[in-house]
C-alpha cells in the first residue's frame, strides 16, 4: 500500500508542473477550430498558414513532414483551389493550460461537381502563444485505404456548397 501511495503522489507532483496540468479549461472554440478550413475556403494562403506556430508540423499520410512556417505555406500554395473546399468538424477538444488537443473529422469536397473528394479524420495539437491558438502539429488520415489527388478540370459542373465547410460542434 506505502508503494502505491509514493507512487501516486509522484504523479500528482509531476503533473502540475506540466503545462498547467492541474487547470483543466473547457475544449478548443469553434471559432479556433474552424479557422483553417474558413481561411483555405477563401482562397488565402497567407491566412491560412499564419495559423501555424514557426516550428508546426504538418504529418501527412503517406508523405514526409511537412515542417516550418514556409514549408506549411507552400503546402497551402499548391493545394489551395478555388473549386476544392475543405471542411472539418471537432467531435473532442481539451485545453490543459497553454496546450490544446482537438480530434475530429474533415471532408474535402469538389466544390464544381458536388461531391465528396475525400474523408478522414484528424487529431491537431494547439499551442496559445501570446493569448492566440496556434496549431503546433496537425495529423489526418483519410478513411478510404486509397486516395487519389483531387484534381478539377475547367469542364466540370458549376459549383455546389459544401455542407460541412463552416460546422463544428466543438465539445
Amino acid at each position: 500500500m506505502r508503494i502505491y501511495t509514493v507512487a501516486t503522489t509522484s504523479i500528482l507532483v509531476a503533473c502540475t508542473g506540466f503545462a498547467g496540468c492541474g487547470k483543466t479549461e473547457e475544449g478548443l472554440p469553434a471559432s479556433v477550430t474552424t479557422a483553417v478550413s474558413r481561411d483555405f475556403n477563401a482562397g488565402d494562403t497567407s491566412k491560412t498558414a499564419a495559423h501555424y506556430t514557426d516550428d508546426a508540423q504538418i504529418l501527412p499520410p503517406r508523405h514526409p513532414v511537412i515542417y516550418g512556417k514556409a514549408a506549411i505555406t507552400e503546402f497551402f500554395e499548391s493545394n489551395i483551389d478555388k473549386y476544392i473546399s475543405f471542411g472539418n468538424v471537432t467531435t473532442w477538444s481539451a485545453v490543459h493550460g497553454d496546450l490544446g488537443i482537438e480530434q475530429g473529422t474533415y471532408n474535402v469536397r469538389n466544390v464544381r461537381l458536388g461531391v465528396d473528394a475525400e474523408s478522414g479524420k484528424y487529431i491537431r495539437i494547439w499551442k496559445r502563444i501570446n493569448g492566440s491558438w496556434k496549431l503546433y502539429r496537425d495529423m489526418f488520415s483519410p478513411d478510404s485505404a486509397s486516395t487519389q489527388a483531387v484534381y478539377v478540370s475547367p469542364e466540370e459542373a458549376t459549383p455546389a456548397p459544401n455542407p460541412t465547410a463552416n460546422d463544428s460542434t466543438a465539445k
